[in-house]
């Protein structure tokens, strides 16, 4: 309990000297003391570092993580910050470097769409890490935006490079699916 609550001092000086109304402050004056005391519980919980028991436990059921019977509070609520801070922000700089780390710089396009869509395109050289890229934008995209996902098969441009005849020693299925290399 920080604030004691006297609410005879928020009655008016002339008010004060009738015994009704003091007899109607002193009997609420203990459930008030108590939704006062609720509310600077409740204010304390919204921080990990101020976080009562009942609370912490709350943080490691969320966080997966198992509390040791030797753990203090204040371990606790250091394991439970440490495991919190690891989560990164949810920004396109971050989400650009963990693309870069799984797909290389040039091995993916990024579009955020107003709409509320993140879309991604995996190069085929990086086509064996399509599944970690999933897993991981599953993970780090927020779940209020849609996730388009899908390989950055080749296109003609690319294509307009190669001769016909060398075109012609594969299939559809490989031009289109597979990493081409110029035999020029």
């Amino acid at each position: 309990m920080i604030r004691e609550v006297n609410l005879l001092s928020y009655i008016p000086d002339f008010l004060k000297e009738y015994e009704e109304i003091k007899t109607i402050q002193e009997v609420m004056q203990s459930e008030i003391q108590r939704m006062e005391d609720e509310t600077e519980v409740l204010f304390d919980n919204q921080f990990i570092m101020s976080s009562d028991l009942d609370n912490i436990r709350r943080y490691e059921q969320m966080l997966h993580l198992q509390a040791s019977s030797k753990d203090t509070l204040a371990d606790r609520r250091f394991k439970v910050l440490s495991k919190w801070n690891r989560i990164i922000p949810y920004t396109k700089v971050t989400l650009r470097q963990r693309l870069a780390v799984l797909c290389g710089e040039d091995g993916y396009t990024l579009d955020i769409d107003p709409n509320k869509k993140v879309i991604v395109k995996v190069a085929l050289k990086s086509k064996r890490n399509l599944n970690e890229v999933k897993k991981m934008l599953e993970e780090f995209v927020p779940c209020n935006m849609i996730i388009d996902l899908d390989l950055l098969y080749n296109q003609h441009h690319l294509l307009s490079g190669f001769k016909h005849k060398q075109l012609g020693a594969w299939s559809h299925r490989h031009i289109r699916n597979e990493v081409l290399i110029s035999g020029k």
